[in-house]
């Protein structure tokens, strides 16, 4: 009996042509995802192609837009076979997202500003249309466990790049961020140099900025250490754990309290996936790790130290919180829709470092609706992958893909987090992934006639023939 394709396939899958009736299809290899996976942190967003797309055209986002239209069209195109109707939270949940933020920038339209403030307008919608579009490619596509394995491996090893690029900048004078710049391509931004705080270098590896870098140096730690403790061949396993160390490595380098949160909130969520001897285990060998890396690196963990102890007397903190009343007006002045997505914030401010007050500016209520909603249903899907898991690979890869999740919603309290694209689409990557393959069925709601008018042909027949 041949398998009948899902409702939310985009492509039927087909079977070989050497495969025998009754065999199962052959599973799909998603190339152009899983090379975007590994695009994503591996080549710099300030790399552009010239031409009309040199301020928005990094072509990670634009891979990401082209899967939007892919999943839209797949969408109206499909013809749907399938007798038993599912529905997917997951495409509920970033649906209503979107409609929420696209009312918001919507709203923005009706009130033009200058040159500056349209131009980031047509960013944030163009942002918000990769964004939403690697969700649905992803719920559409991704259906089976190997698939999100690949996915994850193929994140990994982007990731593992952008952590080793970042540690050779903190210990050498080697930096390999344009290592993979294709020909034709040019830098769109002035600000490549590395800055200096207290004394020590802070290293961006293939990011737009430190605080962006931590991040996903934080995020990469239980990402490798899964594939460390479930990858399929020891060589695998041995690669993954050298990248761990990479990342553990790296993440001071950026100096940023913003990765040390990431971290903590990520491993708060993956402990749930150890036993109490590996956890008591993991808590002796990192204090030893970090003696280690006081020593080691003295200048860089001096200058971590001071940085979160001295955050109370720190300018950009105080500067950041000096913003709190003026967010307060704006919101009071635009209290349901904003200012509209991409609207630059008030002269008043000098620059917002929260995702939660950019929303409230330039969103209001709807958009810190959109946000609510987000961070719940990322939130939610790790229960729903948990609810999917099998065996205990998948068991672990799920809390592996909330812990990535929750360390980068963390990071959202402290930096503008949709501003910088590696981060945000690694989020959304790993929100589609835990959403991915789970589906609730809809009840039928005219009951037996249903039942009958499929059946009723058969049903006559054997009546004819005699039997009951």
């Amino acid at each position: 009996m041949n398998t009948m394709p899902s409702a939310t396939e985009l492509v039927p899958t087909q079977s070989h042509p050497n495969e025998p009736d009754g065999t199962e299809p052959r599973e799909r290899t998603l190339w152009l995802l899983g090379f975007l996976c590994v695009l994503i942190p591996a080549l710099p967003t300030y790399l552009v192609p010239l031409g009309p797309l040199k301020s928005n055209g990094s072509p990670a986002r634009m891979i990401a837009v082209l899967l939007f239209v892919l999943a839209f069209l797949g969408f109206v195109l499909l013809r749907r076979t399938a007798t038993t109707r599912t529905v997917s939270p997951g495409v509920i949940l970033i649906l209503l997202y979107f409609l929420l933020v696209l009312a918001t920038y919507g709203v923005g339209l009706l009130h033009p500003g200058n040159a500056l403030v349209e131009s980031n307008k047509t960013r944030a919608i163009i942002t918000l249309l990769a964004n939403v579009g690697v969700v649905l490619y992803i719920l559409e596509r991704v259906e089976t466990a190997r698939q999100r394995a690949v996915m994850l491996g193929c994140l990994a090893t982007g990731l593992s790049f952008a952590c080793m690029v970042g540690l050779l900048q903190s210990s050498t004078s080697l930096d390999l961020r344009f290592l993979f710049r294709p020909p034709g391509f040019v830098v769109n931004t002035e600000h490549l140099d590395l800055s200096e705080r207290m004394g020590a270098k802070r290293v961006v590896g293939t990011s737009l900025h430190a605080i962006e870098f931590s991040v996903l140096a934080a995020v990469t730690v239980p990402l490798t250490l899964h594939f460390a403790r479930h990858a399929s061949t020891r060589g695998v396993r041995w690669l993954a754990a050298v990248a761990c160390v990479v990342a553990l490595l790296a993440m001071p380098a950026a100096i940023s309290r913003t990765g040390v949160l990431t971290l903590v909130a990520a491993l708060l969520v993956y402990m749930w996936a150890f036993t109490i001897r590996q956890l008591a285990v993991a808590v002796v060998a990192g204090s030893a790790a970090v003696l280690g890396y006081i020593v080691a690196f003295p200048r860089t963990a001096s200058a971590l130290w001071a940085t979160i102890l001295g955050s109370a007397e720190d300018e950009s903190v105080l500067d950041r919180t000096a913003d709190y009343a003026a967010v307060s007006q704006t919101f009071r002045d635009n209290p349901v829709f904003g200012l509209g997505l991409g609207a630059s914030p008030p002269r008043a401010y000098r620059f917002l470092d929260n995702e939660w007050l950019q929303a409230a500016v330039q969103g209001g209520s709807v958009g810190l609706t959109a946000m609510i909603l987000l961070a719940g249903g990322g939130i939610f899907g790790i229960s729903a992958g948990l609810r999917r898991a099998t065996s205990p690979r998948e068991r672990d890869q799920a809390y592996m893909m909330g812990s990535v999740l929750v360390g980068i919603l963390a990071s959202s309290f402290t930096f503008d987090l949709f501003s910088y694209q590696q981060a945000t689409l690694t989020f959304f990557i790993v929100f589609g992934l835990l959403w991915s393959g789970f589906t609730v069925p809809v009840p039928d709601w005219h009951g037996r006639r249903s039942d009958i008018a499929t059946v009723g042909t058969p049903v006559r027949r054997e009546m004819a023939d005699g039997v009951p």
